[in-house]
């Protein structure tokens, strides 16, 4: 007797677009949040941390009840939501909330070490119909590309606080993983999760990584930005934006 088929998932309909680089990052993906969110919305902020992204208010005030989830602990001093869990999104999904309207996150997506059980656990808390939005570095930028073969090799840690201050190390620098952090890979892992729809925005902008650059590279970023705009290659800019819908 022949077994039947093995029934593949359909194709993900998804859509690229390259924006003017922002002047405020987070505000401009907080827009975009904003403007997914349904009215009186239940909303969860995946890696709320402390919230110090002031922009991120313009969603509080559209949310009507706004939930944070992050493994460190600075979640409990966060005061911008109405609860606040100290525990990986893996582990809040498992308690088994009450579904959410929409799901976002601010780059959170550089530290996922296990993209399937993340992306698993985001199809876990939104309902069907429901959105996941999300802000993280592009793997395939020269910043994101460097960070990666650098954590690889067990020296990002060494070279950081060479180029940034050491109470910034300290206080906001969280191991990288980067198995989560272009379009394909998102892609594939929200698929198999139960997401559709899945809408891209990538944008550069110099200011961001200039930072990271040591002595007279740093001009290097505005070139860089100005060729990739030019050439219309938004797979290769600095960080991506996306939404998708659960199924």
């Amino acid at each position: 007797m022949t077994p039947e088929p093995t029934p593949t998932a359909p194709a993900l309909p998804l859509s690229v677009l390259a924006t003017l680089p922002p002047r405020s990052p987070v505000a401009h993906f907080a827009r975009w949040v904003r403007q997914s969110c349904p009215a009186d919305a239940r909303v969860l902020n995946i890696g709320a941390g402390n919230n110090l992204s002031g922009p991120l208010n313009q969603v509080r005030e559209r949310a009507a009840h706004l939930v944070g989830v992050d493994p460190d602990v600075s979640i409990l001093d966060n005061r911008d939501v109405d609860e606040r869990h100290h525990l990986s999104l893996e582990d809040y999904a498992a308690t088994a909330p009450a579904p959410f309207d929409l799901a976002f996150s601010v780059f959170v997506l550089e530290h996922v070490a296990h993209p399937r059980a993340f992306t698993d656990a985001c199809a876990a808390v939104v309902r069907p119909g429901g959105v996941l939005l999300g802000m993280t570095v592009n793997k395939w930028h020269y910043f994101g590309l460097s960070t990666w073969i650098t954590t690889r090799l067990h020296v990002a840690d060494r070279l950081l606080p060479r180029l940034r201050p050491a109470e910034q190390v300290g206080a906001y620098h969280f191991a990288t993983e980067y198995r989560l952090n272009t379009a394909r890979a998102i892609s594939r892992h929200l698929r198999a999760a139960g997401f559709t729809s899945l809408s891209f925005r990538y944008w550069d902008l110099p200011a961001m990584y200039e930072p990271y650059l040591p002595g007279p590279t740093k001009k290097l970023a505005a070139r860089y930005t100005s060729l990739v705009y030019r050439v219309g290659q938004p797979q290769l800019m600095g960080n991506l934006t996306f939404k998708a819908t659960r199924l």
